[in-house]
């Protein structure tokens, strides 16, 4: 419009300009002073702005012309603005297409964004030297052990995660094959429904908020695997329901867990009669957890601290503070927590361990944690107590803690451990080579007392972060409470030196 109003102008300067020209041409016409090239002159000027008259009348058409198209167009665009508004008309005229690439996992997703599927993969791969005494009398049978050396799948795991008919509908499937690569089995089925970042819901096969070490991935690790105190009390895996979400911009996780039992992925409602010793492979009581942790330093609160080491060398300080709560009363879960308890010492030596279930035992464990890191150093600690319970002392059906320790009464177990781990200074290596540490230990107040200590010391160099990494340390066990393959812990009571090679990769 501004163009059409500067045009109008022009137009009008312009005819004015002409009719005074005209209206000169008599007066010289007639004057006594006859001025031939005067009136060429102003012949000229007339012609001119005849020209320019009908070049602005032009311009004047074309532009009305060129608005009256900008106008329909506009209009057209809206009408189409109004039509693609309609989602039925909109998914009709453009289906849904599969988009695919790679962001931390190769993924497909629908162009809406409804449905997304991202799929991970993890390897890793460890040489073991297992040296232990050739003889452990608490054995059956009592046989002359030897050193162990050889190779290990330790873990093949395919993950499977994303999210369905909206982003806050989200889901994960792991399975993990055996030593062989095959038979692979779930480790983790869930999904989650978000309401808010403060409150989700969480269904389904879930590693439980116990103690935080048991909560890192086993692929953030700086040590080959986690310590021996977390392999005693922690409560691993579950079926159940999870309530959980992130307060105050972030700064506090919370988690409440209900599942079947501590330690059982295979629990029934419905088994055969026959399933157990009671009658059911599942009591009716339901384990609870409860964990909380404060994110009191760190510039990106619950990623800072996300895995163990500080490879990416915090310009500034970020510190976690945590604390967890336990219960289950145990009336006949088929799968248990096991539990170690010394058994009697004898006039020619020292007790030692055996292992037992949680069946009749009442379970309160309280756990206590804290991780820090800054400028490549990093320190995580935890301390739990665990107070053991026999409900079925001295009646029937009697608790299997009872009838090995003949302890009716409350009975209390710690453990407790430090790890340190340092991104060395080494020019060209500064963010690849870490030194790290940790000492830990457990006790069980039990027929008189019983402890074991842990010693550990390793190097890690990270080739891409965690995702491709090669690690190396070595664990002196005295007196191993438990057994773990995966903690390399063959047998109850062996005092074992332990070096392990792993590589991992993972994408």
């Amino acid at each position: 419009m501004e163009k059409f109003d500067m045009m109008k102008k022009l137009f009008s300067s312009s005819v004015c300009a002409a009719m005074v020209a005209l209206a000169a041409l008599p007066v010289l016409a007639d004057g006594t002073t006859t001025d031939k090239d005067q009136i060429a002159r102003l012949e000229s000027m007339l012609n001119q702005q005849a020209a320019r008259l009908e070049q602005l009348q032009e311009q004047l058409v074309a532009s009305s012309g060129q608005d009256d198209d900008t106008a329909r167009v506009e209009a057209m665009k809206q009408q189409i603005r109004e039509v693609l508004s309609e989602q039925e008309f909109r998914e009709s005229l453009m289906p849904s297409m599969m988009q695919a690439g790679y962001d931390k996992g190769f993924f497909i997703k629908s162009s809406d964004d409804k449905f997304k599927m991202k799929f991970n993969g993890r390897l890793m791969f460890r040489w073991t030297h297992y040296a232990t005494q050739r003889s452990n009398r608490y054995l059956t049978p009592r046989l002359q052990r030897n050193d162990r050396t050889g190779f290990d799948m330790q873990e093949l795991r395919l993950t499977f995660s994303g999210h369905a008919y909206t982003p806050d509908l989200t889901y994960e499937f792991q399975i993990e094959g055996d030593q062989n690569g095959a038979n692979f089995a779930p480790e983790e089925a869930w999904v989650d429904y978000r309401f808010s970042d403060a409150f989700h819901v969480q269904a389904g096969l879930l590693k439980l908020a116990s103690l935080r070490q048991s909560m890192t991935s086993s692929s953030a690790l700086q040590f080959c695997h986690r310590t021996m105190a977390e392999n005693v009390f922690t409560f691993d895996r579950g079926i159940g329901v999870r309530f959980w979400g992130r307060l105050f911009d972030k700064r506090v996780d919370w988690y409440i867990e209900a599942v079947n039992s501590f330690n059982g992925v295979g629990n029934r409602t419905i088994t055969n009669d026959q399933a157990s010793p009671t009658g059911t492979s599942m009591d009716s009581n339901p384990a609870l957890l409860f964990h909380i942790v404060w994110h009191a330093l760190g510039e990106k609160p619950g990623d800072d601290l996300k895995c163990e080491g500080d490879i990416e060398k915090l310009s500034y300080p970020a510190l976690d503070l945590g604390f967890h709560y336990g219960f289950n009363e145990d009336e006949g879960d088929t799968a248990t927590t096991r539990l170690p308890f010394p058994l009697p010492r004898r006039p020619l030596g020292v007790g030692g361990y055996g292992l037992t279930n949680t069946n009749g035992m009442q379970i309160n464990q309280f756990g206590f944690e804290t991780a820090f890191k800054y400028m490549g150093f990093s320190a995580t600690g935890e301390y739990v107590v665990r107070l053991l319970d026999p409900r079925r002392a001295g009646r029937r059906p009697f608790t299997p803690w009872w009838m090995m320790t003949r302890q009716g009464d409350t009975v209390t177990m710690h453990g407790a451990y430090m790890q340190l781990g340092y991104m060395l200074p080494i020019p060209g290596l500064e963010n690849k080579l870490e030194a790290v540490g940790r000492v830990g230990g457990i006790s069980v107040l039990a027929n008189g007392q019983e402890g074991s200590w842990e010693y550990g010391a390793g190097l890690n160099y990270y080739i891409d972060g965690h995702n491709v990494k090669l690690q190396t340390d070595v664990v002196k066990i005295y007196e191993a409470p438990i057994s773990s393959a995966s903690g390399s812990m063959a047998n109850v009571n062996d005092d074992a030196l332990v070096w392990r090679v792993q590589l991992q990769v993972k994408f």
